[in-house]
């Protein structure tokens, strides 16, 4: 374990994607191996000193920033094992939880093999997004990373360790769990609350038959250490077909999609080769849109929003899915000359810069206001999008604020992003925020469907959960970490602990 105190040296532990600002700590221990975890932890939890558990540092919620305590930090927990064929549609490969996403991609690409959740941030570690259960793009077919996660090495603040294989532990019809680690068994009972039963990552997992597994991907940094993770991997692709439709009236593309998604859903449900099956639809609104204008002359002054859709492409049959998509467009009445088509790997790439230049446009003004942004993360139920939308609308209309949307509409998630540029207008941003939260919940839907809640969302959370939410939570952490010094703040405020 390698400790650092100076200041100076471990200042890069202090700022994330968040914008927020203030986090410290008395000092950073770097975890050599994965035996160092335990020792470390149960230092801490004797002295009760709160941990903070590091990656990349790419996360939206300031989860990963620590405000007191020590960082733990797992950057040279990197290994990538072999990958292990199980038959000819999945593989499996072991990482431990410092390795980048990028890199875990890479190495399975080499061998015919695609790990498929795609977040915008491919410098994240892989432990940060099962941490949060992170999607991305691609979501739409593939699911997001829980659905790709076999198994998980974890280690509590006692200094146990268990390994967790997907299938082998289940709650009860009361939530209760019991499991094996090397210390001993362990006993937890879930908490009670009702979570929507869409893609959701706010709070702790609890359906019915919970499988432990999923209990502690998306529980943020606050149950135990995760050190290493077992991946499923698919075939990949021979090639990906894709375009960007744009639209001059929002309901144009809202069209759009659902035809698209009543497609797909029959193509896949019959497993049509030759047919539209969507792998991706992502939504741009017209100040999304702005922001990339320079960049992308092909954007039309008048586009109201705009559509990228993908498509996978595994046989030799990419002329004639080309030429579906073609007649598609044409049939829901889509002028070509509005779409923008990506048919070879060069404009495909295009387009994954096209799409995550607009986070980074938007990370760049957070920076340079030094102003923590308000990003919504919300998903509601299929059929309630649109209402969504135009509430946010009215919202962002009285406000007056820089204010733009994008995201995966494929799952009626998006990610509306409220800019302030002084602390007056954060304030302003973070009531509305609350507001839209509100109607989220309402709807049925989530405060936080990727993101997870972190530092900065308890009060939207708040608004699904309540305050006994809180307090269920709090009281099911400390049946896996006792002095609850893990993650503090994450999810729900510290008070409850």
């Amino acid at each position: 374990m390698i400790i650092k105190k100076d200041k100076d040296l471990i200042q890069n532990y202090f700022e994330d994607n968040s914008g927020v600002t203030g986090a410290h700590a008395s000092f950073a221990a770097i975890a050599e191996n994965e035996n160092d975890v335990p020792r470390f932890l149960k230092e801490m939890f004797e002295s009760k000193t709160p941990v903070t558990v590091a990656g990349a540092l790419t996360g939206n919620t300031a989860s990963g920033l620590a405000f007191g305590g020590a960082v733990l930090s797992l950057e040279k927990l990197n290994k990538i094992g072999d990958i292990i064929k199980i038959d000819s549609a999945t593989a499996k490969i072991f990482a431990q939880a410092g390795a980048r996403l990028s890199d875990i991609k890479a190495k399975a690409a080499l061998s015919g093999w695609m790990y498929p959740p795609d977040p915008t941030e491919k410098n994240a570690t892989i432990g940060g997004n099962v941490s949060t259960n992170a999607s991305g793009g691609r979501g739409f077919k593939f699911g997001v990373t829980r659905d790709y996660v076999l198994a998980l090495t974890i280690i509590f603040t006692d200094g146990s360790k268990a390994f967790v294989e997907r299938g082998k532990y289940f709650a009860d019809a009361n939530g209760e769990i019991v499991f094996e680690t090397d210390l001993g068994k362990k006993r937890i009972t879930l908490p009670k609350y009702k979570l929507p039963k869409i893609k959701n990552a706010a709070g702790y997992y609890n359906y019915p038959k919970a499988d432990l597994i999923d209990v502690f991907i998306g529980s943020d940094g606050t149950l135990g250490v995760i050190t290493e993770v077992a991946l499923k991997l698919i075939p990949k692709f021979k090639e990906v077909f894709g375009g960007i439709v744009f639209f001059d009236t929002r309901d144009g593309a809202y069209n759009f999609v659902n035809a698209v998604k009543s497609v797909s859903k029959k193509s896949a449900a019959k497993n049509l080769k030759d047919e539209i099956n969507a792998m991706s639809l992502e939504y741009f609104d017209k100040n999304a849109l702005a922001v990339i204008k320079n960049d992308y002359p092909v954007i039309p002054d008048n586009a109201a929003a705009g559509i990228m859709f993908e498509q996978d492409v595994y046989e030799n049959n990419f002329d004639v899915l080309m030429g579906k998509w073609v007649d598609f467009l044409e049939s829901i009445g889509v002028d070509a000359a509005n779409v923008w088509f990506a048919s070879n790997e060069a404009e495909q790439e295009n387009f994954r810069i096209f799409r995550h230049k607009i986070p980074e446009r938007v990370n760049e003004r957070v920076r340079k206001n030094k102003i923590p942004k308000v990003g919504t993360d919300f998903a509601v139920p299929e059929g309630k999008l649109a209402d969504m939308v135009n509430f946010c609308e009215k919202e962002f209309e009285k406000a007056g604020l820089f204010n733009l949307t994008f995201g995966h509409i494929g799952e009626n998630h998006l990610h509306a992003n409220i800019i302030a540029s002084n602390k007056l207008e954060y304030e302003q941003t973070r009531e509305m925020y609350a507001r839209i939260a509100q109607k989220a919940v309402e709807l049925g839907g989530t405060v936080s469907a990727e993101h997870g809640i972190g530092k900065l969302k308890h009060i939207f959370l708040e608004k699904m959960l309540g305050e006994e939410g809180f307090q269920e939570m709090a009281k099911f952490k400390k049946s896996l970490d006792k002095a609850a010094i893990l993650g503090q703040d994450n999810i729900f405020p510290k008070k409850y602990l």
